[in-house]
């Protein structure tokens, strides 16, 4: 079941947002399987909207390459795409390693401070095993640190990015293994001490060791759980022709793992 917020007490614009983010989320969370074929009609009736927003929110989803639309077939969830992830470990570390060096260079006592009260909130996240608020708190850290580096706005560069990491960490979280959290908090312990000392150098190579452990995650996940990177077999070549030859030849290599 997808939980959304009934979308008769909401305006238009807000109708669309929030049945796109509703979608989304379960994309995210795997409750809409990668590989997994998905009706607009069901859809809507299950959120108690319309076919439009309903249809708009697809739209944007495949944009950003989460879901796949073939004439004839219908709507597919994408599943994980190695290159897609690649490009979003690539965006993400080049910009956070660049705004931990520079949050070293600017920070305030002020903003130490701040940094600080993010770790003690993650340290009760993890006290009471909540994972959901704990990645939020993550998130909001994060972005502290964008903040005292003076860009702000870059987060949403990096969000943009981070979904495909998002999909890996809560697949491998939910139909792989544990996601240790206790180490996330340590890194970041690391990190506000770097920031706090005006180590920019520090600062950058522990937030690249910090990111960088994704990818350890995602090696673990394909071994375990191959069929969350595979695309359907029939579909191949409508993927090339969506994609391109070497967008589907990657993925048939894939499937052939």
């Amino acid at each position: 079941m997808i939980v959304v917020t009934p979308v008769t007490a909401l305006a238009s614009a807000s109708v669309s947002e929030e049945v796109y983010r509703a979608i989304r989320g379960a994309i995210l969370d795997l409750t809409l399987e990668p590989g997994s074929t998905i009706s607009e009609n069901a859809l809507a009736r299950e959120l108690g909207a319309s076919r439009t927003p309903v249809r708009e929110a697809i739209q944007r989803l495949e944009r950003e390459r989460l879901l796949f639309v073939f004439p004839q077939r219908g709507t597919v969830v994408a599943p994980l795409d190695l290159d897609e992830f690649r490009a979003a470990y690539f965006v993400r570390s080049s910009l956070e390693c660049a705004a931990a060096a520079e949050a070293a260079r600017r920070a305030s006592p002020a903003d130490v401070a701040r940094l600080h009260q993010h770790v003690e909130t993650h340290m009760a996240a993890l006290a009471v095993e909540d994972e959901r608020t704990f990645f939020a708190l993550n998130d909001a850290f994060h972005i502290e640190i964008m903040t005292i580096a003076g860009v702000p706005s870059v987060w949403s560069v990096v969000q943009n990015a981070k979904v495909h990491l998002d999909r890996v960490r809560i697949a491998h979280l939910t139909r792989a293994s544990n996601y240790p959290l206790a180490p996330i908090v340590e890194e970041h312990r690391q990190l506000v001490a770097a920031i706090a000392a005006g180590a920019p150098d520090e600062a950058a190579a522990i937030m690249y060791a910090h990111i960088a452990k994704v990818l350890h995650r995602v090696d673990l996940l394909r071994d375990l759980r191959p069929e969350l990177f595979e695309m359907p077999r029939d579909l191949t070549a409508q993927v090339r022709a969506i994609s391109g030859p070497a967008s589907a030849g990657r993925r048939s290599r894939a499937s052939d793992r």
